[in-house]
């Protein structure tokens, strides 16, 4: 029996763009929930305004719910498509699936407190889980942005979105409650929203981290 070689015309050497359609459909759900999620809480936070000076408002904690949902899925499909690299820096997505589910669940056991100076010790400790994942989404951006596997947009936005935290912050001491409402709103929309609609829109920017390096030829 003789037997036939077909050449292959593959070239090993030359980058391939794995592009399921899985992948890009995954890439749209955490796009979508990412801006409605940034989208419902900063109209929440309008709405409420300086009420929650006066403790646990409903719809802010509602709505600030579906913007930690928005997080995770975002955070998901940045680590699953290697956003963040694959070296150490691969712990700051991971440690931020950690976080915001507790920041998830702080929201969700906080109905039925009148204010947080009403929380348990346990309750208090789960709280921090707020603030730090905050300041995880600024790592993550930071990371997304020098790595450099996202296209366009995405490149830079996660990191804008990062800097939420301290920039609110900031302007909750040089304007108070009412002047930060309206930043933290407009931050939100710009940023987490803006980039949320970006990936539904346009998943392919976020696949680039996907593709396989060409590796050198040996010879001689």
């Amino acid at each position: 029996m003789s037997s036939r070689i077909v050449p292959s015309n593959v070239n090993p050497h030359e980058p391939v763009a794995a592009r399921p359609a899985d992948d890009l459909t995954r890439i749209r759900v955490a796009g979508l929930l990412l801006a409605a999620g940034a989208a419902a809480w900063a109209a929440g936070t309008v709405i409420v305004g300086d009420r929650i000076q006066e403790g646990i408002q409903t719809l802010d904690t509602v709505t600030g719910m579906l913007f930690v949902v928005g997080l995770f899925a975002f955070v998901w499909t940045a680590g699953a498509t290697r956003g963040a690299g694959e070296g150490w820096t691969r712990i700051v997505p991971a440690g931020l699936l950690v976080l915001l589910p507790g920041a998830f669940l702080l929201n969700a056991l906080s109905f039925g407190y009148a204010a947080h100076d009403d929380f348990p010790l346990w309750l208090m400790i789960l709280d921090g889980c707020w603030p730090l994942s905050q300041l995880g989404m600024l790592a993550l951006g930071v990371t997304v942005a020098i790595e450099g596997r996202y296209r366009g947009a995405a490149r830079l936005l996660p990191l804008l979105a990062g800097m939420w935290f301290p920039v609110t912050v900031v302007a909750q001491i040089f304007g108070g409650s009412a002047v930060s409402v309206y930043v933290s709103a407009a931050w939100l929309l710009g940023t987490h929203a803006h980039l949320g609609v970006r990936l539904a829109l346009r998943p392919g920017a976020m696949t680039a981290g996907r593709m396989s390096r060409p590796t050198r030829d040996a010879r001689p």
